[in-house]
């Protein structure tokens, strides 16, 4: 084989090897999406988007600029359910569908005890984007885990 046959092998196998990394490339762009890692479940709606969607509404908004004046106290925390949502009358406001549940939390102090917290709690769904439920309100750290509170030093 002379050198111009193994020039114009490797421009062939090189342009091969470009178009395959093209069309790798755009069929993981075209398939990826915000995914659960655990079953590949599609959310229209991420976990930022859904933090977004409670600070956005007035009610939370009213609470949070009344209550939550200290960063550094803060924690926001977002869960993925999949669960059926239940009213307190144990209505179903979401059946068996994914959620987020979106926890904003606020120590009351810096001090090393167990004190309250200020807390607004919303679901959001992963579908649509709506705010199923909100509810604000003061609680006890102790009804929280070491985990939620751990960039707080809660306990």
């Amino acid at each position: 084989m002379n050198l111009k046959g193994k020039s114009g092998t490797l421009s062939i196998l090189a342009i091969l090897l470009l178009v395959c990394i093209i069309v790798t490339a755009t069929v993981f762009v075209m398939f990826s999406g915000q995914h659960d890692a655990d079953d590949g479940l599609y959310l229209k709606v991420d976990s930022q988007q859904a933090v977004g969607i409670v600070a956005q509404d007035p009610v939370a908004q009213q609470y949070l600029s009344e209550h939550f004046n200290k960063p550094e106290w803060r924690v926001v925390k977002t869960t993925l359910v999949h669960d059926s949502l239940y009213a307190l009358n144990g209505s179903i406001i979401q059946e068996d569908k994914p959620y987020w549940k979106v926890e904003m939390l606020e120590r009351t102090c810096s001090c090393g005890t167990v004190k309250d917290l200020f807390v607004v709690e919303g679901y959001v769904s992963t579908d649509t984007g709506e705010l199923m439920n909100l509810t604000t309100g003061q609680v006890m750290e102790s009804l929280y885990d070491k985990q939620t509170c751990a960039s707080t030093v809660c306990h």
